[in-house]
């Protein structure tokens, strides 16, 4: 069944790592973030909320034709309406093929629950959460290759942060996004993440998470440093992007001192220190570190 034509736009929750960011885009360029942001959720949680595969790739299918239609000038839902206006310069909407990106992604995903490997998982986060940093880089102005492939590049580093932070959270739903390869260097069992005891985290899980906690933060220091190091114009256009690696690096940095817990709820930075962190970055007061 495709999305109803009159579901409204969900509201960007206030203190959210995603309100930070775009309070610190211009202005003028928030509305059409916001619209690419609520389609992107939109889409991006089908895998997870329809329990259904066939229902779930139906509804994939129905939104890939809607972007088609989209930028055929005919669209017909409220989260693509915004198509049918021009972006404030100097900015402009993403190309179809980052739109259709999402689709096709969320499509793989329905039938993939485990990943063999990092490569895998990486191609997968690139052509996804790493095309929807580019959409992003395009709707705030950039436009040189190198400014568009380092928001492609902090997608990587934005996913393994985001599977740290929910590790307990989507086991429980029985999401395991860590690749088997990883599970099998450091002699950990699917089965103890997915069902874990409390106070009774696997032995080898303080070098696992140690692990995880490197990668994800070597991949959000790299790609910022690669924002940090464009023409001032463009570094000044994808701040936003350098606020969300900062926010989840500042996260991921609390999980990891946090031990097991990860595995039990799910950890969160308060809004206050989120808009601190966010402020600084704004001002040039924090920049990306060098690992």
């Amino acid at each position: 069944m495709p999305p109803s034509p009159n579901a409204p736009l969900s509201p960007i929750r206030p203190g959210s790592s995603l309100y930070y960011a775009l309070q610190s885009a211009p202005g003028t360029l928030r509305p059409a973030l916001q619209a690419w942001v609520h389609w992107w959720h939109e889409v991006s949680a089908i895998p997870l909320s329809v329990n259904d595969p066939g229902v779930a790739q139906t509804k994939l299918a129905w939104w890939g034709q809607e972007v088609r239609n989209s930028f055929e000038g005919k669209p017909t839902h409220p989260l693509t309406k915004p198509l049918a206006q021009p972006v404030p310069a100097p900015g402009h909407w993403p190309p179809q093929d980052l739109w259709l990106a999402q689709v096709d992604g969320m499509q793989a995903l329905v039938q993939q629950t485990r990943w063999l490997d990092e490569v895998s998982q990486r191609k997968h986060a690139l052509t996804t959460t790493g095309a929807a940093c580019e959409a992003a880089a395009h709707l705030l102005g950039a436009r040189s290759p190198q400014a568009l492939s380092a928001a492609r590049e902090l997608g990587w580093g934005l996913r393994q942060a985001h599977h740290l932070s929910r590790l307990g959270q989507d086991a429980r739903l029985g999401w395991l996004h860590t690749p088997v390869s990883i599970l099998q260097q450091h002699d950990v069992k699917a089965h103890e993440l997915l069902r874990p005891q409390p106070g009774q985290a696997p032995a080898q899980w303080p070098a696992l998470l140690a692990h995880l906690h490197a990668q994800a933060r070597q991949s959000l220091a790299v790609s910022w440093r690669s924002i940090d190091q464009l023409p001032a114009a463009e570094r000044h256009a994808l701040r936003p992007l350098a606020v969300l690696a900062a926010l989840q690096m500042a996260l991921i940095d609390e999980i990891a001192a946090q031990g097991e817990r990860v595995l039990h709820e799910r950890l969160m930075l308060t809004p206050l220190r989120k808009w601190w962190i966010a402020t600084q970055v704004r001002w040039g007061w924090y920049s990306a570190p060098e690992r």
